[in-house]
């Protein structure tokens, strides 16, 4: 899976997964999903190295700022880009003290979703090449 155009989807629901994963890989992306914050540091630490995190802010057992922490203690994660997305009103200062690149509120709109991934991944077949 290419690096400069994988896209990690964290959230626990299993429909927006599967919409999620549907609609990226129509634009042109590789999409690899986790159920839950804990799954994603797995396959984080197994070397899945995404050029773009989607995040759900509320999952059971790891909400995206216990997922945050994790991910910017690893040196090897720490860098790689996260939207957050979120349903609940979390307030501003909340939502920045994630220190992600980006939040969404759902429902997201599939047009908005694609333009903000379209900032830090580039579908593939994109003449374009990849940021170094």
């Amino acid at each position: 899976m290419p690096w400069w155009n994988c896209i990690l989807v964290v959230d626990d629901d299993l429909d927006l997964l599967r919409a999620y994963e549907e609609a990226l890989n129509l634009d042109g992306h590789e999409v690899a999903l986790a159920r839950n914050g804990f799954e994603a540091l797995r396959l984080l630490r197994q070397g899945l190295r995404p050029a773009l995190i989607l995040l759900d802010s509320m999952m059971p057992g790891m909400n995206a700022w216990s997922f945050r922490l994790r991910q910017l203690e690893d040196p090897a994660l720490a860098s790689i880009p996260v939207i957050v997305l979120y349903a609940l009103d979390a307030g501003a200062r909340a939502m920045n003290a994630l220190g992600v690149d980006c939040f969404l509120e759902k429902p997201v709109d599939l047009d908005v979703l694609l333009g903000a991934v379209a900032a830090y991944v580039r579908p593939a077949g994109s003449s374009a090449h990849p940021p170094q």
